[in-house]
């Protein structure tokens, strides 16, 4: 998915990332190795920079090592190379630097595994359901990037790529189907330090409150035994 559908909510930020990369994510590039990916995302945020293109913004000031928080201004007023970037994208995938992402990027993704989230993060639940039927043990699939999170851990909208912090207007609905499913509404996952779940991941992302669906999100995993002593 490289772009938000009419019934995605996808913050400015987002969308200007999305923009920024839609001509790489193509069905072809998602074929190449994961760490072939990422330098080509690396090369366009340094190419970006250069070129003042407040874009990549939102991937610095998250996920650069000593810049995040920082202000656009600041961002853009930085000396930046292509080793930041690269150091950048890397962490943003949840590899610990370029060179874990080098060294355990060598095969392409699960492309049965990013197709589904994508049919998560675009709300149809009708691919979802093929995509289920035809492979149940996706549920329990782990992402091959560094953060290694479930399918439902995508429905946190925090902690994962950048481009993919959307939400579904029906992300209750996807949610439940999930679990339904048979996903592990306690599973952690590795971004922010590691131990993250689903509900913490949820409730600390200013995405699913934006787009008006937080309070129902969240009755639906407590629902389904979410423990809400753990932070992302």
């Amino acid at each position: 998915m490289t772009e938000s559908a009419p019934n995605v909510y996808a913050c400015a930020e987002v969308r200007e990332v999305q923009r920024l990369h839609r001509d790489l994510l193509t069905d072809t590039f998602r074929q190449l190795p994961i760490r072939e990916q990422l330098d080509c995302q690396a090369q366009r945020i340094f190419e970006a920079h250069k070129s003042g293109d407040k874009a990549v913004t939102p991937h610095i000031k998250c996920w650069h090592p000593t810049l995040v928080g920082h202000s656009i201004e600041d961002i853009m007023a930085c000396d930046f190379t292509l080793n930041d970037a690269r150091n950048t994208i890397a962490r943003e995938y949840g590899f610990s630097d370029w060179a874990d992402a080098e060294e355990r990027g060598i095969d392409p993704p699960d492309p049965d595994f990013e197709s589904a989230v994508d049919a998560i993060l675009s709300g149809d639940m009708a691919a979802l359901r093929s995509l289920l039927d035809f492979k149940p043990s996706l549920i329990h699939a782990r992402s091959s990037y560094g953060h290694g999170s479930t399918l439902l851990h995508y429905v946190g909208s925090n902690g994962v790529e950048t481009r993919r912090q959307v939400v579904p207007l029906g992300l209750a609905g996807v949610t439940q189907f999930l679990l339904d499913k048979g996903a592990d509404v306690n599973a952690t996952a590795e971004m922010y330090g590691g131990d993250s779940t689903t509900i913490a991941l949820l409730i600390s992302s200013s995405h699913p409150l934006g787009a008006g669906v937080m309070d129902e999100v969240v009755k639906v995993l407590l629902d389904a035994g979410a423990e809400t002593d753990r932070s992302p």
